[in-house]
Formats: structure tokens, sequence, C-alpha cells
């Protein structure tokens, strides 16, 4: 290791002594070779909601909100989470009612480029109007459309806190999406947590 080492300075130190070019390549040639590899890494990117809600009387709250992600070629799957707690539901229903399901619920849709504009279907969407267990839907193995991807969400849900535990009701959900894609990390350049994606890099 100390020989190759040695040898190796002295090949650099040589190539300093070189006029023009000709070292110029040498010693650019050299450092070249003692780079590291680049190494790809699989990264995750997400967007989503995560909402509580909060009321006053007795009346529901309403909540309103949308998400982009741009995504490119690179993309190699796409996994969307989903949750809804809606705290003593059938008790609320039977004494206020929920049959036109505008009282309390949550509406989640995931749009790709273009589709919601042109009066298309949503590439995925949920409703629910009672609690919903975790949820996972994954996707890979395919071609994603590429661009501006959206995910909404229009909801509806109480929030009481009475000081009495047993008739605290705060409804909740979540819902999340995440794209994998592959990240390129130069060590040379790039802490041991750090990569730059290859989208960037093309």
């Amino acid at each position: 290791m100390r020989a190759s080492a040695m040898a190796m300075t002295t090949l650099i130190l040589a190539a300093g002594v070189f006029s023009g070019c000709l070292g110029l390549v040498l010693q650019r040639e050299i450092m070249e070779d003692m780079r590291e590899p680049p190494e790809t890494i699989l990264r995750e990117e997400s967007i989503g909601f995560d909402h509580t809600f909060t009321s006053t009387g007795f009346d529901s709250t309403d909540y309103y909100n949308e998400s982009t992600m741009e995504i490119d070629p690179s993309v190699q799957s796409m996994s969307i989470s989903f949750r809804a707690q809606m705290p003593l539901s059938e008790t609320f229903e039977s004494l206020i009612g929920n049959e036109t399901n505008l009282i309390r619920y949550v509406d989640a849709k995931l749009w790709a480029p273009g589709s919601k504009s042109a009066g298309g279907d949503p590439f995925w969407k949920i409703r629910v109007t009672q609690d919903h267990p975790l949820e996972r839907w994954d996707y890979s193995g395919m071609e994603f459309s590429e661009g501006i991807w959206t995910l909404e969400v229009d909801a509806r849900g109480y929030g009481w806190e009475p000081g009495i535990e047993q008739l605290t009701a705060k409804d909740h959900f979540d819902v999340f999406v995440t794209i994998t894609k592959p990240c390129i990390r130069f060590a040379e350049i790039h802490e041991s947590d750090d990569c730059t994606f290859q989208s960037e890099l093309d």
C-alpha cells in the first residue's frame, strides 16, 4: 500500500516537472484514477397532509388543501398512504345524522398532469365518512406521466374538547404520496448522507 502511494506521489511530482499541456493531462488522469466511483442511492420524496380538526359549538369545520410534486422519467415507484380517525362516529351519526356525507368526511384525490383540467379521472382517490385504518397503495414497474402531479384533499370534521375525556372527539386524517428515485453520491463533493438526484444530472 505504501509502495503504491509513493509511486503515485512520484508520478504527480514528475508530472509537475513537465511543462505545457502534457503535465496537466497526466495530473488530471492520475486524479481521475484516485477518485471513488459514484454511488447510486434510492431516495424518497414525499408530499402530504396530517390534519387534526378543531371546532366550536356543534358545527363541524372544513379543510381544503393541495400540494404538488414533479415526476420525471427517473422515478421508479410511488406509494400512497391514508388513514382517517373519526371518534364516536356511529354515536354522532345516530344523533345528528350524516345521510348526505357532507357533515363529516375526507375526500382525497391524486391527479396526474393535466387530468383534472381535462375533466378526466384521478389517478387515485378515496372518500370516507368513518374510521379508516392505515392503508397503503404501492405502484411500481410502470411508467408515470411526466410533469406536475397534484394531491388534493377536501374534508370536514369535528374537533370537540369539552374537558371531559369521554366526550372528547377530534377527527384526524393523514395522507402522503411518496416517490422513489435514484440519487448519485460523489464522494469528493458530498457528505455521507448527501447526494444529487439523477434527474438533476441528466
